[in-house]
């Protein structure tokens, strides 16, 4: 299982500011949602307060139909990887991925021949096989990366978080990231909870997008739906007018034939 269902969440800060604003939001099992929207939106807040980096300072989340809201991150069964790749720069990859399993404690802990067999699975779904003795600094960002995601994956996780994982990543990285992350969600069917700004990202990458401003939820569906039929001036200039200028760029460049 792994459904994730936000019930009229507000996140009102001490000053007054209300970051997200009465979200109603279902994420069902095995999809890939993305959080869409430009900075300040508040999609990454709704992330964190999934993830229980934020509490909730109205309403509820579930996950599984369970309330989350007062459970410690660790007890939420969630995987998370964000925009940093947080590795320990002292370990090697085998060690950085194996950490969090390491750390379980009591009749939760997995056997020592368990976590090994989880990392190696990782470690060939990513091609990270060759990498695992090597410390981080002697890898690439693409690598890193991979790494990052890796040790949220074999954890396991009910739900998948990722917050901007590919910001730090060129261009041709982030193409080849996409593309690595979408197939590993079509083979694992974890669900997902993407944040980005970036809506080339979100119309490759989501089985759905959620559209947010100033902490309210514009819009959300299958990316074409969207795109094709916007529910507002709002969606419409930051998700249709963007993707037709990149198109029209392109076809310049690259005119038909």
């Amino acid at each position: 299982m792994g459904d994730v269902n936000y019930e009229n969440v507000t996140k009102r800060y001490d000053d007054g500011f209300e970051a997200v604003k009465g979200l109603n939001l279902e994420v069902k099992e095995g999809e890939f949602l993305v959080l869409l929207g430009p900075s300040g939106c508040g999609k990454s807040t709704t992330l964190r307060m999934l993830a229980g980096l934020e509490d909730v300072t109205e309403g509820e989340i579930q996950i599984d139909g369970a309330r989350i809201n007062d459970l410690p991150p660790g007890a939420r069964g969630l995987g998370m990887v964000f925009q940093s790749y947080a590795l320990y720069p002292h370990m090697t990859v085998a060690e950085n991925l194996s950490f969090g399993l390491r750390m379980v404690k009591g009749t939760d802990r997995l056997s020592n021949e368990e976590i090994v067999q989880r990392v190696l699975e990782a470690a060939n779904m990513l091609g990270l096989v060759s990498e695992l003795e090597k410390k981080p600094k002697e890898l690439s960002g693409g690598q890193r990366q991979r790494v990052a995601l890796g040790r949220a994956l074999v954890r396991q996780p009910k739900v998948l978080l990722m917050d901007e994982p590919l910001s730090n990543l060129d261009a041709e990285l982030r193409h080849q990231m996409r593309a690595e992350i979408r197939r590993l969600h079509d083979t694992l069917g974890t669900t997902t909870v993407y944040v980005t700004h970036d809506q080339i990202e979100a119309m490759t990458l989501a089985d759905r997008i959620a559209i947010l401003d100033q902490g309210v939820l514009q819009q959300h569906g299958a990316p074409l739906d969207v795109y094709n039929d916007p529910a507002n001036e709002f969606v419409k200039g930051f998700l249709c007018k963007h993707i037709d200028e990149i198109v029209e760029t392109a076809n310049n460049l690259f005119p038909q034939e």
